[in-house]
């Protein structure tokens, strides 16, 4: 044991020494010249693929300055992409890059079928910078000393496919998984020295109970200082896994043994129980972390300082029900930046804000006002934002897209030095609209919200159902509330939320004034029904690391299986 934690505490020694000096060129250099950063990158990137197939039916030869390639270049959505990316995918070179690529992330296919999303090796050094080089050189500056001695909670994990090529396929996390199959390699050594899942956890065979490695383990830990995870959602719910189960994972911590219901491969079973020890000072330590209800994060881990991961983007549910319910507050928050598995837009500089530093060195960026609709015109520079204002985004960047309209609104919340701060909105394709109000999911995450509070009910999940069917139509909130309750009829959660829905998007308000929409229905969900969907999509093949919550039903699957869990 001893000798484990002189290895975490070199590695995470090593990781802030190179780490904090990145943080620092980020934060105190690059941030001062971000347009001469942003020519730089996109002129570099028209020279490098002027001779590719894209390139070349583009004129790139021809483009020697940003108003040469706004000017020449359309903005598209993927579907211009995806003739170019299937070729890519059946082994042609020179397609859209001339980097090398040997990789293609999913997306988590909520909306249609999976999108490939080529990865360049360029890609993984910019990864390499702003995500692991930077992440540590924050914690290093941001961090109590103690965070080094402990191991890190991480959730991620996914698997590749290979192609008859030889290029994988799979989530954006299950590349990096892919480095530390060679159990004694020196990538895997490192993430045994710094995190508490197994590799069987984080690259998962079918049939592995995933739930159950990533919390029996971290709870083997007790010296754990900080917790990463992809999306809030996912971390509540492992963390509410443990509140249901810990009875039985503190019974295998204390025998070094795995529960017979666990789902696991046998050779996978076989293999681990081989590895693990009776643990029974541990175990007393967790059932006395259990004795009395609340919340147990720091009363089992009582050295935890930080959680890192996405905690915006109508996650903010989760992030709550975490600080409420798991871990009574006072822990470091390190809200992740914005990204997505196209690539990666803004940089944490902070603790505890959801603010993010834009990354002017990882793709060439615009800003379209996102009252412009679809006038492309009015789309500007980093260096012509104004505080306040949303902006659709528009990227072009080493994998492939070239003015690609990404869809994720943006607010400009300030600067650091000449560098704009933004905060991720919503979704401009997720809107709800059954009658023109554009509605957004942070409109209705706002909504959800302000009604637990007035009523008085601690709020476990929700979703809405856009009943378009209806004459006029109407929204109706499937809410779950905690194992208590509400305590309130529909009658009046219904009230409730109208209220503060039209609080919150005064147009929704108009179109019930105007009876071109019904008030809102209110149904409530039985207990963990988030959880069993996301279960039920992981069992179908989809990455644990990229669901998020469904919090607008918007298929048939989902209404029949959310509406099926009603509280009759």
């Amino acid at each position: 044991m001893e000798q484990d934690m002189n290895m975490t505490l070199m590695a995470n020694q090593k990781s802030a020494e190179a780490g904090l000096p990145v943080y620092e060129e980020i934060l105190n250099e690059d941030s001062k010249r971000p347009m001469e950063m942003q020519e730089q990158f996109l002129m570099q990137l028209i020279r490098d693929n002027e001779n590719t197939v894209y390139g070349k039916e583009h004129g790139f030869k021809d483009i020697h300055s940003i108003e040469d390639f706004r000017r020449m270049i359309p903005v598209q959505t993927y579907d211009a992409f995806a003739p170019y990316i299937n070729r890519m995918v059946q082994g042609e070179k020179n397609v859209l890059i001339a980097y090398p690529c040997d990789h293609f992330n999913t997306t988590s296919g909520t909306v249609g079928n999976p999108k490939y999303i080529p990865m360049s090796d360029r890609q993984l050094q910019i990864f390499y910078r702003y995500n692991f080089l930077h992440l540590n050189g924050l914690k290093a500056a941001v961090l109590p000393e103690g965070w080094k001695e402990g191991k890190v909670f991480c959730t991620a994990e996914g698997t590749c496919s290979r192609l008859d090529n030889g290029m994988t396929v799979g989530c954006a996390s299950a590349k990096g998984a892919e480095m530390i199959k060679g159990k004694d390699s020196a990538e895997a050594q490192m993430l045994r020295a710094l995190y508490t899942s197994p590799v069987e956890a984080m690259i998962p065979e079918p049939g592995t109970d995933t739930k159950y490695l990533h919390t029996r383990y971290a709870l083997m830990e007790e010296n754990l200082t900080g917790i990463v995870t992809g999306f809030y959602n996912m971390l509540a719910h492992l963390l509410q896994y443990i509140v249901d189960n810990h009875a039985m994972l503190i019974h295998d911590i204390e025998t070094g043994t795995i529960d017979p219901e666990v789902r696991l491969p046998e050779h996978v079973r076989k293999t681990l129980e081989e590895s693990l020890k009776p643990m029974p000072e541990r175990a007393a330590q967790l059932r006395e972390a259990f004795a009395e209800e609340g919340p147990f994060m720091k009363k089992a881990w009582p050295k935890l300082m930080f959680i890192h991961g996405a905690g915006g983007d109508g996650l903010a549910v989760y992030d709550r029900k975490i600080k409420e319910k798991f871990s009574g507050g006072g822990l470091i928050n390190l809200y992740a930046g914005v990204n997505a598995s196209e690539g990666l837009w803004s940089l944490p500089i902070k603790a505890d804000s959801l603010d993010s530093m834009l990354a002017a060195g990882s793709a060439f960026m615009e800003f379209l006002p996102v009252e412009a609709g679809d006038d492309f015109s009015k789309a500007v520079l980093m260096d012509q934002v104004e505080v306040g204002k949303i902006y659709e985004l528009i990227i072009t960047n080493v994998n492939g897209f070239y003015r690609y309209r990404m869809s994720d609104a943006l607010k400009v919340t300030g600067f650091q030095n000449k560098t704009p701060l933004v905060e991720f909105m919503y979704r401009v394709n997720k809107t709800v609209s059954v009658a023109l109000e554009k509605t957004t999911e942070q409109a209705l995450d706002q909504t959800v919200e302000r009604v637990a509070k007035e009523l008085g009910f601690f709020l476990s999940d929700y979703c809405i159902y856009p009943d378009g069917e209806s004459n006029p139509g109407k929204y109706t909130f499937l809410i779950e509330p905690g194992i208590e309750g509400t305590g309130c009829d529909l009658k009046t959660l219904e009230e409730c939320i109208y209220k503060h829905l039209s609080e919150a998007n005064p147009r929704y308000a108009y179109a019930v004034e105007h009876e071109q929409l019904q008030k809102p229905d209110a149904l409530l969900l039985q207990p963990e029904t988030g959880l069993l969907y996301r279960d039920m999509m992981v069992f179908k093949g989809a990455s644990p690391s990229q669901l998020k919550p469904v919090h607008v039903i918007i298929n048939e699957k989902q209404r029949k299986f959310f509406f099926g869990l009603v509280e009759r």
